[in-house]
């Protein structure tokens, strides 16, 4: 009797622990009931909201942080209509960031500046006798993106908003008349392709800090950097004493901001 009531307590506490176990794991992935349910409201949601728009559900997946279910939704005809819908555990949509990814060109943007990088790579890695770490073709910080057209085609020589080349690079000369010599490099460099640009940031860092492989981290400490420096300025006599009183200027721009 003893041995019979001791198994039916260990094969109830068995189910209770297979219980939390899998409460435990829904909390972090979600279940399978409430994933159909979630597509299954984020199909009707597109239907009722979004007909139009040809749209297609791509994945769905659990957010843990918000405990509930983002469903991934992107259109047949437009790579830069592609956002996301929150669905909670019963099948009751929360939320869409439409407005946020598509209407506000994020998307757009965001396509336009992975092809912008690739054409950095491609047209001035290599070219160049120095040492990148990083370069990059970027729109300006302060670009509007509702200039952008969706699904538009990037013309480089031509862009939409204007454009702005950011690189790093290790040197043992820490100083601005290496930022300027390599300003200038690129400034040739660039005209010589036609690309178009309106500022220049450049930072240096020192040669001993490079990473002995790709898994060590790279470090910022004594470096030398000028940022958004303006293409209309690259022609000044004196360069590098313009951009280190603009480099300046701009330090005690942000200080001010910060007190």
């Amino acid at each position: 009797m003893k041995t019979k009531i001791k198994k039916t307590l260990a094969g109830a506490l068995g189910i209770v622990l297979i219980i939390l176990l899998l409460l435990f794991v829904n909390s972090f992935v979600g279940n399978p009931v409430s994933n159909v349910l979630a597509k299954k409201a984020a199909q009707q949601y597109i239907d009722a909201n979004y007909s139009e728009l040809d749209l297609q559900i791509q994945r769905c997946a659990y957010n843990f942080k918000f405990s509930s279910y983002y469903v991934f939704v992107q259109s047949s005809t437009s790579q830069d209509t592609a956002f996301s819908i929150d669905v909670d555990s019963f099948g009751n949509v929360l939320r869409d960031d439409y407005e946020y990814e598509v209407a506000n060109n994020f998307t757009t943007f965001r396509r336009l500046d992975e092809e912008l990088r690739r054409i950095a790579e491609e047209r001035i890695g290599g070219k160049l006798d120095y040492d990148f770490e990083y370069i990059s073709l970027r729109f300006v910080k302060e670009a509007d993106f509702m200039k952008l057209k969706r699904d538009m085609k990037l013309d480089i020589y031509d862009p939409p908003l204007p454009l702005a080349i950011d690189v790093t690079l290790f040197s043992d000369d820490l100083s601005y008349n290496k930022i300027a010599e390599v300003a200038k490099a690129l400034e040739d460099l660039l005209k010589q392709q036609s690309i178009p640009i309106d500022e220049y940031s450049i930072r240096i860092l020192p040669l001993a800090n490079k990473p002995k492989n790709e898994k060590q981290a790279v470090s910022w400490v004594n470096a030398l950097s000028i940022s958004c420096f303006p293409a209309n300025r690259m022609g000044e006599e004196n360069l590098p004493q313009a951009m280190a009183r603009f480099a300046d200027g701009v330090s005690k721009t942000k200080g001010n901001k910060d007190e």
